[in-house]
């Protein structure tokens, strides 16, 4: 991504990328997205009500695994944002280096 600009592409594909290198090279993101997975398989219906938009009734296990992968979510969501958020940056630094408005010493 050294020699692509962000702002020369587009957005989610830029997002997208940086989410699959951070699977790759952080430990702890990989283990929240593994154990975000292992809820989909062990309880199918919270995957049916948050990705098909099914109306079920949970039973209380399914509630309590409900509050776990929200919570599980919001800390993959911090990782992402963060990185983001630091590409956001990298790319403004560049962009405002290409347009002149940086000159290196």
């Amino acid at each position: 991504m050294d020699k692509v600009r962000l702002y020369e592409m587009y957005l989610t594909e830029a997002i997208e990328e940086r989410k699959t290198d951070l699977l790759n090279r952080n430990n702890e993101y990989k283990k929240l997205r593994k154990k975000l997975d292992e809820i989909f398989n062990e309880y199918p219906n919270l995957q049916y009500i948050l990705e098909e938009n099914k109306h079920l009734i949970l039973n209380e296990t399914e509630c309590k695994m409900l509050q776990k992968l929200i919570t599980i979510h919001m800390d993959i969501r911090d990782f992402e944002e963060k990185e983001i958020f630091l590409l956001g940056g990298k790319e403004m630094f560049l962009y405002l280096k290409d347009v002149g408005l940086i000159k290196e010493k």
